[in-house]
């Protein structure tokens, strides 16, 4: 199989492959004049560099000249490489120039470089300035993927100009990985934004339907005798905050509340050990600034996946994701699970290259914490002091968890090597092992058993691979994996009734091949299996283990436009599953058609119909393994979506369900979500949106009654969510930062139900009485999360934070009390609430 698939990565380049980024090198002029990030491009040693001026437009006029002019300049020296533009315009006063903060810039006129300086044509940077000076900074990985979350410090400015507008990026060689070499030849390429006419060029043509962007870029060459870095940087910080917590851990005693002190003292460190590998550790880590998650109501058998937002979770982890980046169905390394029950300690990570073409990364991570002394809540013990194992945390002996947290230990591994021109194959490990006892079956069976039983550790290993013709338009991807379960209880019972003792091993693995790039027709075909005792969700993350599934898709894009629209797509999948225990139940099948086009005047009307067919859920009746026998659902969506580079901008979605009941009738149910945007001027945005869901969920379980008797009752769901972002740009490195969001939820259980099992099935349609039953008919919730975020950069790479933050959630309802069916917030304002302020101050330097 993998001569097979190495084969097709041998496949000879298409002429796409042999566009203008192979032939087209452009020269570094070296300097050693000093150059100050004003973006005024002022200094004399711009004036003695090459112009360049080639731009070629991409859209919405592809392989044609751009309507305005752009020149460019690329100096360096021994630290530094500099990229000066002037972008001319022939409106200057319609330039956006739009303030926003570092990251998160607005629509606006910008200029971004992308450069591959390991020249592996599959890994890149990106920054970009926009013309109100704001940067932002991404990582490119596996050709064609992206991560916004990749952070470094560099410098980059903007300022108008009679003609038009002009920038400065300045790009420190410590963060760029690149290979010994008397001269350096990099991949690059810059890409010019124009707002308003929604216009982009690039210095090197890169077609829109292109399945592939690292590998065809143009070069850079000219860098002589850049010598290997080995640099050193530092980021201490130092965060103290003030938590008003309730004193008591019972929801419904929120009062009395305590005020808590506490300090917390960290440090970044990053070093080049070559210019080719990369050491980023952190001690005693605060991500006390990260946005809340967003409150959900999850109704589903399955898992939330919830992105990353931790910063060092985030940067320089291209080599860590699957080759179907967060689509991948099967993660060996989902960094969410770390950290949610214990404090990280120390972190570290190590990225790069050991060899031509052979990329390694390692990540390790130890979490500890601490446990109260004194467990009576009545009289809690409010005396500060260090505990030895959070030994840079200082605080009272409150706020810490009556419970200790299990220490364990979380490593990753991943080594990956080019095949080919643009392909590559890999192997892959991940472990958590906790760091205490095993628990024992007398342990395990107490009312309550010690912390080592709810410890869940595991190792993981996989092969992958990722090939692609030369060009990207045809690939084949997959992961072969394998699992075995460590620590925790000796056996535990999944949610579809798969025993899982420990020590256990499963496999499992996906495969998908098609035609990705090129127009107007696509396709892909894939397959994915898990074993009923796969276990990835000790680092991982796996939706279902027990199931496999066929898909097809079937693709017309129109990337460049058609028939008066800018663009044009439709797109159909269709999937089966079943699962792979020796019954082989069928699971689900479902088909979406999604057609979609941005119309004249830049505004996207879209609309999807989609089928889910009759399936057996074997997860619904928790812990049996019991195939319960769904209906067919149908639903219909339509979006719609205005300018974004306008003042106001309007983003909608709505969809309508159709859900056939136990009597034959058909209900309705619905979901819609509006977002508004508003920047009256370029310093202010703000942002609103609202989310409402009504769902008729037919017959849900409720729980069991005697001997093979199960409980049933038709289920009406519904929530409402308004959140709303407000934005303050001073400069862009002084923002305000403001974000709330009030979410009610409630559900309502209408006609009730019993089963007797076969010890296989239940059938909605066929097992299903009526009957009368004696326990919850309902719940209700409401929540509200606040968050107030001052960030100043006062020096390049050093921030200073000021953060307010409110949780709040309503009170659960007494014994015997049902919860009303209304989305109103109810008793939340009586609810808990903790309300807390944090002031975090770092400091970065390099040696």
């Amino acid at each position: 199989m993998m001569a097979a698939l190495a084969a097709l990565a041998a496949l000879p380049a298409l002429a796409a492959a042999e566009g203008p980024g192979v032939g087209q090198f452009l020269q570094a002029t070296h300097t050693t004049a000093r150059i100050q990030a004003d973006g005024k491009l002022d200094e004399p040693a711009w004036q003695q560099a090459p112009v360049f001026d080639a731009f070629v437009q991409t859209f919405p006029l592809a392989n044609t000249a751009p309507s305005q002019r752009t020149q460019m300049r690329v100096l360096y020296d021994e630290n530094n490489v500099y990229f000066g533009f002037h972008l001319q315009d022939s409106h200057p006063e319609q330039i956006i120039r739009k303030l926003g903060r570092r990251d998160q810039p607005p629509d606006s006129d910008a200029i971004q470089v992308v450069i591959d300086s390991a020249h592996d044509h599959r890994t890149g940077y990106a920054f970009k300035v926009t013309a109100g000076g704001v940067q932002a900074d991404s990582l490119l990985f596996q050709d064609n993927k992206e991560t916004l979350e990749w952070d470094a410090v560099w410098d980059g400015a903007a300022a108008m100009a009679p003609d038009g507008w002009t920038a400065e990026i300045i790009i420190p060689l410590r963060i760029l990985r690149y290979p010994s070499a008397p001269v350096q030849t990099w991949g690059f390429a810059a890409q010019r934004t124009i707002a308003r006419i929604h216009e982009e060029s690039l210095s090197v043509f890169i077609p829109r339907d292109a399945n592939g962007r690292v590998s065809r870029l143009g070069h850079l060459t000219g860098l002589e005798q850049l010598q290997s870095t080995r640099r050193l940087e530092l980021t201490p910080y130092l965060a103290t905050r003030m938590v008003m917590r309730p004193q008591f851990s019972d929801a419904t005693l929120p009062e009395p509340r305590l005020l808590d002190p506490s300090a917390d003292l960290g440090v970044d460190v990053k070093a080049a050990l070559s210019s080719d590998l990369t050491l980023n550790a952190t001690i005693n880590p605060d991500f006390g600034q990260v946005e809340a998650d967003q409150i959900i109501l999850n109704l589903s058998t399955f898992e939330q996946y919830f992105p990353e937002k931790r910063p060092f979770f985030t940067q320089g982890m291209d080599l860590f994701q699957p080759v179907l980046g967060t689509d991948s169905p099967h993660q060996l390394f989902y960094s969410r699970r770390i950290g949610l029950d214990a404090p990280i300690l120390g972190a570290a990570k190590l990225t790069g290259t050991v060899g031509k073409g052979l990329d390694v990364g390692f990540l390790d991570v130890l979490v500890a914490g601490a446990q109260r002394n004194n467990t009576d809540e009545a009289r809690p013990d409010r005396s500060v002091r260090f505990n030895l194992t959070r030994p840079l945390h200082l605080g009272p002996d409150h706020e810490l968890p009556a419970t200790l947290p299990v220490p364990e230990n979380y490593f990753v591994g991943v080594v990956r090597g080019a095949v080919g021109a643009n392909s590559t194959v890999g192997a892959r490990v991940s472990s958590a092992v906790p760091l205490t006892s095993l628990c024992t079956e007398a342990e395990a069976a107490l009312p309550v058993p010690p912390p080592a039983c709810a410890a869940q550790g595991g190792n993981a290993a996989a092969v992958d691979w990722d090939l692609h013709t030369a060009d990207g338009t045809w690939a084949v991807q997959g992961q072969l994996e394998g699992s075995q379960v460590v620590g925790g209880p000796p056996s535990r019972t999944l949610r579809d009734g798969v025993v899982l003792e420990r020590g256990a091993g499963g496999f499992g693995g996906y495969v998908a091949a098609g035609k990705l790039g090129g127009e107007p027709f696509r396709f892909d075909v894939n397959y994915r299996y898990a074993s009923p005792t796969l276990d990835l969700n000790a680092v991982g993350f796996l939706r279902s283990q027990n199931q496999q599934i066929a898909g097809l898709g079937l693709h017309y894009t129109r990337p460049n436009g058609m028939a008066g629209l800018h663009r044009f797509d439709v797109d159909f999948t269709a999937s089966q599953s079943w699962t792979t225990d020796e019954r082989l139940l069928p699971r689900n099948g479902s088909a979406v058609l999604n057609v979609r086009g941005v119309f004249p005047g830049w505004y996207t009307l879209g609309t999807e119909l989609g089928f889910t067919s009759l399936g057996y859920d074997v997860r619904e009746i928790s812990g049996t393994g019991l195939g319960f026998y769904r209906r067919p659902e149908l639903y219909l969506a339509l979006l719609w979506n205005t300018d974004e580079s306008k003042s106001f901008i309007v983003n909608s979605f709505a969809a309508v369900g159709f859900n056939k009941q136990m009597d034959g009738s058909v209900k309705l149910g619905y979901g819609s979500t509006v977002s508004a945007i508003f920047r009256p001027n370029d310093w202010l945005e703000t942002r609103l949106s609202l989310n409402v869901d009504r769902t008729v969920h037919g017959p849900r379980y409720l729980e069991p009654g005697e001997a093979e008797q199960y409980f049933f009752g038709d289920l009406r769901s519904e929530f409402a969510s308004i959140t709303l972002r407000q934005q303050w740009v001073v400069t862009p490195k002084l923002t305000l930062q403001a974000y709330a969001q009030l979410f009610t939820d409630f559900g309502r259980y209408g006609t009730f139900y019993e089963a007797r099992s076969n010890g296989t099935t239940i059938r909605v349609d066929r097992d299903l009485v009526p009957t009368s039953y004696v326990g919850p008919t309902g719940f209700h919730d409401a929540a509200l999360n606040l968050n107030l975020v001052l960030r100043w950069e006062y020096r390049l790479g050093s921030t200073l934070f000021f953060v307010y933050s409110r949780s709040q959630h309503e009170g659960p309802y007494p014994r015997g009390v049902t919860p009303p069916a209304t989305l109103l917030p109810g008793n939340l304002l009586s609810g808990p609430a903790n309300d807390a302020l944090l002031v975090k101050w770092s400091y970065w330097w390099s040696v």
